[in-house]
């Protein structure tokens, strides 16, 4: 598996392909309002500190994406193939991102027990929580950074 960042350049050729993998593989749990920023995202974005999109492949193959805008403040996403998930993918994607940008924000609906667990094992801590309105409560978490 190979984890590389998209730049804006290459974001206009893997765009539609992108928005087609989260459409397909997002299960319940990617907001309308998260998939409606992520058709929104354009290059100029991608250019702005702490935007990026990650993409996990094996032989040109999507096995997960991993993308956030402004830390994860504005909206942050990760979808992993249904055929792979619980085997690294998104774990990598994560800890990939951390890397890179030092800090992450991110809100996770509190039904969605994988990505809990994904979050915690790549060290963010659970921070706050807030009911949606149509009554789903979300878990905001951060990296001990920024709680600090």
């Amino acid at each position: 598996m190979l984890v590389t960042r998209v730049s804006p350049m290459r974001w206009v050729k893997f765009r539609a392909r992108v928005i087609k993998f989260v459409a397909k593989y997002k299960d319940k749990h990617i907001t309308p309002e998260s998939r409606e920023k992520l058709r929104n995202l354009d290059k100029r974005a991608l250019e702005e500190p702490g935007t990026l999109i990650l993409l996990a492949t094996d032989q040109k193959r999507f096995l997960g994406i991993l993308v956030c805008q402004s830390f994860g403040e504005v909206f942050s996403i990760v979808v992993v193939r249904s055929g792979v998930r619980s085997k690294g993918v998104g774990k990598q994607l994560l800890r990939t991102a951390l890397e890179m940008l030092g800090k992450l924000h991110v809100e996770i609906a509190s039904d969605n027990v994988p990505s809990i667990k994904l979050a915690f094992a790549c060290g963010l801590l659970g921070y706050g929580a807030f009911v949606r309105d149509n009554g789903q409560v979300v878990i905001q978490l951060k990296t001990f950074a920024e709680l600090a």
